[in-house]
C-alpha cells in the first residue's frame, strides 16, 4: 500500500482514487490489495496538479513529504520505521528504474521531460 501511494505520487497520478485501491478475497476470507491498475501519470495531461484524493493531511503533491508518511503511519498505527524505510527505499528503486527506462518507454518525450521537472520539485522525490 505504501509503495503504491509512493510510486503514483512519483509519476504525478492525480487521479488514484478509491476505486483504484480494490481488495480481493483468494481464500474467500482474507482481504488481500488488488494487483495494481490504472497507474497512470495524470499530470502529463492534466494541468490540474491535485490529488483525486486527500492524503494524510494534503492533495497537493508538492506537500507529499516524509512527514505526511510520518502521520500516515501514526494516524493507521503503523511502525513509523517501516513505513519511513519503505518510503526510502521505494523512492530509490523507482529513480534506479525511471533514470535508467525513461528514454525506452515509448514515452513522447514532452510527457518524459514533465515527469522530470514533477520530480525536481517533488519534496518526497529529493528525500524529504
Amino acid at each position: 500500500f505504501i509503495r503504491r501511494l509512493v510510486f503514483n505520487t512519483l509519476i504525478g497520478n492525480g487521479d488514484m482514487h478509491l476505486k483504484n485501491w480494490s481488495l480481493i478475497y483468494p481464500d474467500r476470507r482474507t482481504p488481500v490489495l488488488s494487483p495494481a491498475y490504472d497507474f497512470v501519470s495524470t499530470i502529463a495531461y492534466l494541468e490540474d496538479t491535485g490529488m483525486a484524493l486527500k492524503f494524510a493531511r494534503t492533495k497537493n503533491f508538492a506537500k507529499t513529504t516524509m512527514d505526511e508518511f510520518v502521520y500516515l503511519a501514526a494516524k493507521a498505527e503503523l511502525p513509523r520505521k517501516l513505513v519511513v524505510d519503505t518510503v526510502i527505499d521505494t523512492t530509490s528503486r523507482f529513480h534506479e528504474v525511471w533514470n535508467r527506462e525513461k528514454s525506452h518507454l515509448g514515452l513522447p518525450v514532452r510527457f518524459v521531460q514533465m515527469i522530470d521537472r514533477h520530480l525536481a520539485a517533488l519534496p518526497l522525490a529529493q528525500g524529504r
